[in-house]
């Protein structure tokens, strides 16, 4: 019993959430080393990167939103033992993404010619177009997949639910990389086979993240299946409970958009400021770079925390509202928010601690010390960025939507309204700086209406933010001291420098671990009892 208490917890979920997507995202990092060879043009590789940008782009239009809706219902109608409800969900979400994706794959087909001239020219305008066709046939069964996972979501299984996300991109990436090379080297085919075979690996990732995610499905079926037979009420109006699903995932897609317009900001309005500012040349060219390409790779890492813990919050709060469980509802709060903060914080000050080897050991760049400042100054979106969606996503749990929306939209102005004027007057850091005023306001006025309308009490969690700190800036004076004994990782052999990034980081995130178990921080954060468990080893 105990065991499955631990399994069904929002720590347990939310850190297997997040290891699904952190070995999804550690393989799509590796990957573009090899296809940059096999393809062997930056055109078709920028080809590759555009497309996928529009690909996500339309796929949030067609599809944000509605994984979330239906594990809120799904939790919500389990918490009731209505099975037969749970049943027709299920068939109604399916239906409604199938056609969704069938309106994303058409539409995108109908807008590939007039983006394909936007993006290329003369003979490449068909192949871009091409791309962004196969890509379009993506968007039909991706959606799809995603109503299946909110399915599992909604269930709480977690696991099944971290695995099909790194199943589906383990796939693609090994087809992407064996067929295209296999075209390319074998059969002697032009590279731009392979780089449709590249975009096609969605489409064979997605229908075999289907048949795996439908075997699972069937297996968990069966027990609800059994249930709604032996079940006495009926199901739930189909209309009402489709009306039902509207109107929940509606507040997730605008959550969606809004939380897209970061993307939007970088693409257009950071240019605009870097050029008002005067930056010119290679200059410019490194800003964008690292703020939208090199650096972007790098925050994601402490990024992935927050989808993680979005898939396990929502069908564990849902659960406890429904029951009318307060106490675990504040709980289940302070639970996740501890955690984000404890491992969030932590990743994202090693990426401002370690930003220069970070750079030298995994990007080229004529100016180090530019690239370095840029990673340290975008430590503050890795913060802001991990919790941010997950503080969001709470909200809206919670079932205060209304509000949440309104400041995510003042967030996304105020960003808009102050990115270019800051980045004019102190440069590039203003578009960091945009981020940071936006992110303090939206961070205080939803934790403010949580503990108004749920009497949530945050100090604590205050006070261990305060020790999170001070461990945080012993790391950084542990990788100070052993960047003076030579173990900087910023000159010579990358793989001599890696070697000593990984010993220092190590040696680093040692103390702030050491540090924080001397002040009790993890044995209340993850509700370890470390005393108990050596007692169990020496018995």
């Amino acid at each position: 019993m105990r065991k499955e208490n631990v399994k069904k917890s929002i720590i347990y979920s939310g850190l297997i959430g997040t290891g699904g997507y952190f070995f999804a995202k550690l393989i799509s990092l590796f990957y573009i080393i090899p296809l940059d060879s096999i393809l062997g043009s930056a055109q078709y590789m920028n080809f590759y990167g555009t497309a996928y940008t529009f690909y996500s782009y339309f796929l949030n239009i067609f599809s944000a939103g509605f994984p979330f809706a239906i594990a809120t219902l799904v939790a919500k109608y389990t918490t009731k033992n209505d099975a037969k409800t749970i049943l027709l969900i299920k068939r109604i979400s399916i239906a409604f993404l199938s056609l969704t994706g069938f309106v994303g794959m058409v539409t995108m087909m109908l807008l590939s010619y007039p983006m394909a001239n936007v993006i290329s020219g003369g003979e490449d305008v068909q192949v871009m177009q091409i791309v962004l066709c196969i890509l379009a046939v993506a968007l039909f069964f991706v959606p799809v997949l995603s109503a299946f996972r909110g399915f599992v979501q909604g269930r709480k299984e977690i696991e099944e639910y971290a695995f099909s996300q790194t199943f589906e991109q383990i796939f693609r990436v090994g087809f992407l990389l064996s067929v295209s090379a296999l075209l390319v080297y074998v059969f002697g085919m032009e590279r731009k086979w392979a780089l449709y075979a590249s975009v096609a690996s969605t489409i064979v990732a997605a229908i075999a993240g289907l048949v795996q995610i439908y075997i699972f499905d069937q297996k968990m079926t069966i027990s609800i299946t059994q249930q709604a037979k032996t079940q006495k009420t009926g199901a739930r109006n189909s209309k009402k409970l489709f009306r039902e699903f509207v109107l929940l995932a509606i507040p997730y897609f605008v959550v969606a958009v809004l939380g897209y317009s970061d993307s939007l900001y970088n693409s257009l309005l950071l240019p605009l400021g870097l050029q008002l500012k005067g930056y010119t040349g290679e200059t410019y060219d490194l800003i964008l770079a690292g703020i939208n390409f090199s650096g972007t790779k790098i925050i994601a890492i402490p990024m992935i925390l927050a989808p993680g813990f979005t898939a396990a919050l929502i069908p564990h709060i849902t659960s406890a509202l429904e029951e009318k469980n307060f106490k675990l509802v504040r709980s289940n709060v302070l639970d996740c928010l501890n955690i984000i903060l404890y491992i969030g914080f932590m990743l994202a000050f090693c990426i401002f601690v370690y930003a220069r080897p970070i750079n030298y050991v995994m990007f080229s760049s004529s100016d180090l010390d530019l690239s370095t400042g840029i990673l340290q100054w975008l430590s503050i979106e890795a913060f802001t960025g991990t919790l941010l969606p997950v503080i969001t996503n709470l909200m809206m749990a919670l079932g205060l939507r209304k509000y949440v929306l309104k400041r995510l939209l003042y967030y996304t102005i105020i960003k808009g309204v102050l990115m270019v004027p800051m980045i004019w007057i102190v440069g590039y850091p203003g578009a960091m700086l945009s981020s940071l005023i936006g992110a303090i306001y939206l961070i205080y006025a939803n934790l403010e209406e949580a503990s108004n309308v749920y009497h949530i009490k945050f100090k604590g969690l205050i006070h261990k933010f305060l020790i999170e700190v001070i461990a945080c800036l012993l790391l950084w004076g542990t990788a100070s001291l052993l960047n003076m004994i030579g173990l900087d990782g910023s000159e010579g052999s990358r793989v001599a420098c890696f070697l000593k990034l990984a010993l220092n980081g190590l040696v680093g995130v040692g103390v702030y671990v050491a540090f924080t178990t001397i002040m009790q921080l993890p044995q209340t954060v993850f509700h370890i009892d470390i005393n108990k468990y050596f007692s169990r080893k020496k018995a």
